[in-house]
């Protein structure tokens, strides 16, 4: 089972377009782009799980086109639009390379036009001037003219500037640093060849299927294993771009970076210094495999990297950490335990956590017929005699971050807990349906069982999770999970490399994992939890639905669910912790919120502090709320190792985890019910 790759997989293209077209021959290439079209258009109309897609010219060019101008600042309203567009053969490329260069050349004219611009602004004052600009333009109507186009361009590069001097206080030093930026842009669009204007065309169609349905041209394949080796040398961490900024799709558990604390979710990474004593380069308009290769390096040094939170609203919040490099092993991965106390007034109790990073498995040595094979099913039972012998009360199952990995693993790990029965029904792209599980087992832990999820929990997690809520084996607890429900494919053509939906997922009730992820059954607001994280946040994503349910039989241990939501709801709402998640959402939507974008310095400055005051305020009184010590400034707050709050976090999610567990120990006694129980 692949591993997801969200909807900026064509990262290798979108932004970096560039052409050297006029120089190639392209007669034999395009025979090679034809030949493949061919095979990828039989392919999915044979095997994609999604039926009778409809290609029309309009999608494509319209796909196509908001791939090249999304924010709707190169062509005009009267340019290149999908209704008067000539297109009617997806297998002539002509109009595709038409259209592209007059993008790279119209790009090139902006470009310039904003280089003359930055070289008249003598001074600050120049940037302070009365106009706006959006936040966004996707949901814009194009401009009618390219003067309009040229004007909003230059205000565009003046509100960049504004960012860079907000961040630097030095005006001459910020103007080198921005025109060596436009420098960049440029190298970058004389790049890219004609491979990379194809794989963004075929995108424009495959994209039409689903999120994870994408074409890897021979180059594209080999910047993703660059960046697939970056994940397991190096930070451990799989990066994409989008709009020329390179982004953290997903952290390998285990890796540097995840045990770091210093990186999340869909952070940008606008900088990056290969050793400490090298100033930071700036990487904004590189291409991914640039980016990647600075932060790769041996094992043991350290690479510093400029970073934009995804929670921030612009440039001017950035800042710049350090990660000593190594390497992703599989026992970087692998389960670990620890134990939690809880005291009571009448009794204390020991809950077990079993930490699961990713549902791992050395196919090489189980291929080989090994005996002692490294595997998650493996490592859990044994934690969980360890458990058992120390007598825990209850055990809880982490699988926060948890993104997947081997289907197998699942429904081993769920017999561990359920016993036999099946676990998972997974339906082909013909529609026959095979339910995988076990027809007898033996449960290797039958005491009481919760797993903690949050909005990273996706694929084989998910299956586990619904597999658990199906049987009421335990609680799920955290937030709603990814919703990824289905299996790709991986095939050779002739040319490059298809990834295709082939599968999709349900549980036994029925219920698909597609999309809506798996609800927890108490929710628990200190755990990841993000609108653009998600299948429903990916366009195209194949819908939920479900299917008929298998017959299995159900425990009785997860009963008085509305009982045990009230205790944690009350418990979290007193909680310090909270409040400052609160108060942190409120802040980030207030700065979001804002659609229009003053392009004067003097107001943003303003901004800048109010902002830094109000972020620094939420800190500092949830810092002293806990009994830590308060940033004196905003820098101290940007400069600070968050490992300290991390594991304050991290400590007070596991004793709430841990305190509906007791409220279930309390009101329920695991038991599978016979038939005659739910009839």
């Amino acid at each position: 089972m692949l591993t997801k790759i969200n909807k900026y997989i064509v990262f290798f293209i979108i932004f970096f377009i560039s052409s050297s077209l006029l120089s190639e021959d392209l007669l034999k290439t395009k025979e090679d782009y034809r030949l493949a079209i061919s095979e990828i258009i039989q392919i999915l109309n044979k095997n994609h799980f999604k039926k009778n897609i409809e290609i029309t010219h309009k999608k494509v060019i319209d796909n196509f086109l908001r791939n090249l101008d999304k924010e709707k600042i190169i062509f005009t309203s009267s340019e290149f639009n999908s209704n008067s567009s000539s297109f009617k053969d997806i297998y002539n490329l002509n109009e595709i390379f038409n259209i592209y260069e007059n993008y790279h050349q119209r790009s090139l004219l902006l470009i310039s036009h904003q280089q003359d611009i930055v070289n008249l602004i003598g001074s600050s004052k120049e940037l302070n001037t009365t106009e706006f600009i959006n936040r966004s333009r996707e949901e814009e109507e194009r401009f009618n003219s390219l003067e309009d186009i040229k004007n909003y361009h230059a205000l565009l590069i003046k509100n960049e500037f504004i960012n860079i001097l907000l961040s630097n206080d030095n005006f001459e030093n910020s103007k080198s640093k921005l025109l060596k930026r436009l420098k960049n842009r440029i190298k970058s669009l004389k790049r890219i060849k004609s491979d990379d204007i194809f794989s963004l065309y075929i995108n424009s169609i495959t994209s039409l299927y689903d999120p994870h349905t994408n074409y890897l041209s021979p180059k594209s394949q080999e910047d993703f294993e660059i960046n697939m080796s970056l994940s397991l040398e190096g930070i451990g961490a799989i990066l994409s771009t989008e709009d020329g900024i390179t982004k953290i799709v997903r952290l390998i558990p285990g890796g540097p970076a995840d045990k770091s604390g210093l990186l999340k979710v869909n952070d940008k990474i606008v900088g990056v210094a290969s050793l400490p004593e090298n100033d930071i380069e700036d990487v904004r308009d590189w291409r991914i495999d640039e980016v990647v290769r600075l932060i790769r390096g041996p094992k043991n040094t350290k690479v510093r990297l400029e970073v934009i939170p995804n929670s921030s609203p612009d440039d001017i919040l950035g800042r710049v950490i350090e990660i000593t490099r190594g390497l992703v092993k599989l026992e970087d991965q692998a389960a670990k335990k620890k134990n939690v106390e809880i005291y009571k007034p009448n009794k204390s109790y020991n809950i077990g956590v079993i930490d699961l990073p990713a549902f791992y498995m050395d196919f090489d040595a189980f291929s080989r017929n090994q005996f002692n094979y490294k595997s998650s099913s493996k490592d859990v039972r044994n934690l969980l005699r360890e458990l058992k012998e120390e007598q825990v009360d209850g055990v809880i199952l982490d699988l926060r971050g948890n993104s997947g990995g081997s289907l197998y693993e699942a429904y081993s790990l769920a017999k561990l807990f359920i016993g036999k029965g099946s676990i998972v029904q997974v339906m082909e792209s013909n529609g026959s349906i095979q339910p995988l599980g076990h027809t007898r087992g033996i449960q290797n832990y039958d005491g009481p069982v919760m797993i903690l999820v949050d909005k990273l929990s996706a694929s084989a997690s998910e299956i586990l999770a619904g597999a658990f809520q199906d049987y009421k084996r335990g609680l799920i607890v955290g937030s709603n999970t990814f919703g990824k429900g289905t299996v790709q494919r991986l095939e050779n053509l002739s040319y490059g490399q298809l990834k295709f939906t082939e599968q999709k997922f349900y549980r036994v009730s029925g219920k698909s994992t597609q999309n809506l992820g798996v609800i927890p059954d108490i929710n628990l607001p200190y755990v990841f939890d993000s609108k653009e994280v998600g299948e429903m946040a990916l366009e195209n994503s194949l819908p939920y639905d479900d299917i008929s349910s298998l017959e299995y039989e159900p425990f009785n241990s997860t009963s008085n669910i509305e009982m045990i939501q009230s205790f944690s709801k009350k418990r979290v709402s007193d909680s310090n912790l909270n409040e400052y998640i609160k108060d942190q959402k409120i802040q980030n939507k207030n700065e979001l919120d804002k659609k229009l974008i003053p392009v004067n310095y003097l107001v943003r400055k303003s901004e800048k502090k109010a902002q830094e005051e109000k972020r620094l305020f939420i800190e500092n009184r949830f810092r002293v709320s806990v009994g830590l010590k308060p940033y004196l400034n905003f820098q101290e707050f940007l400069d600070a190792d968050p490992e300290e709050l991390n594991e304050f976090s991290e400590k007070m999610v596991l004793e709430e985890a841990a305190r509906i567990l007791i409220d279930q120990i309390n009101f329920n006694k695991p038991k599978r019910l016979s038939s005659s129980d739910f009839r």
